[in-house]
């Protein structure tokens, strides 16, 4: 289900990008892990939970393959499909209009990765994904859980990236949650709804130090 309005924007209303009261909404989410690729033990699926709601679950393995290639294992991602226009063309989600991210989550205690990733120009900038962390209380209860775009943090491959930029919020391809806290063991997180909201009082345009390096740095 995709209920997102981008005419317009109601302050303090969320507009809603994923509602996961149908099971059908699951189909625009696929789920990985590191033993989907020989690379560990790990395993998730993303599935309706008890309440009627999405569950992304599964065990975290660290042990690492003893192929002398891998070196670090223990993750599991969720991660939304592609859009697509008519015949198939890729295209884009334009998320300018809002400022913040609304997630209704209940989680287990544990740390998730929260994931969006933005159109590049060049093939070199195609792996670059903005993260943050979402911390979880592990109890019965709901959080709602709101985070300016301003605080996610670029990052290439996994690595935190020295030069920082802002996110392209007009060209978003995809949004996903990970888990890779290297804990071994059972996780869940139960997802009610993702979506999106403008907070007039935030003013921030980006959280972290964007400065300009010399071109070339020799040691002396």
């Amino acid at each position: 289900m995709f209920c997102l309005a981008e005419s317009h924007v109601l302050l303090g209303e969320t507009d809603l990008i994923w509602c996961f009261n149908e099971p059908g909404v699951l189909n625009n989410f696929v789920t990985t892990c590191d033993s989907d690729h020989n690379e560990g033990y790990s395993s998730c699926g993303f599935d309706v939970s008890p309440a009627g709601r999405a569950l992304f679950h599964g065990y975290l393995d660290t042990r690492v393959p003893k192929d002398g290639r891998v070196k670090k294992a223990g993750y599991c991602a969720l991660r939304s499909k592609r859009i697509r226009k008519s015949f198939k063309r890729e295209a884009t989600y334009n998320w300018n209009l809002y400022n913040t991210i609304v997630l209704k989550v209940r989680g287990d205690g544990r740390s998730y990765l929260l994931n969006i990733s933005c159109e590049g120009y060049y093939d070199i900038t195609w792996n670059d994904i903005y993260h943050y962390v979402l911390y979880t209380r592990g109890g019965p209860y709901w959080q709602i859980a709101k985070i300016p775009f301003s605080k996610f943090i670029l990052g290439s491959k996994g690595r935190i990236q020295d030069k920082q930029t802002r996110m392209r919020l007009d060209r978003v391809t995809h949004f996903g949650i990970s888990c890779g806290d290297k804990i071994n063991g059972i996780f869940n997180l139960e997802i009610e709804y993702i979506g999106l909201e403008y907070d007039p009082t935030h003013d921030e345009d980006f959280a972290y130090e964007m400065y300009k390096t010399d071109r070339y740095i020799v040691g002396v």
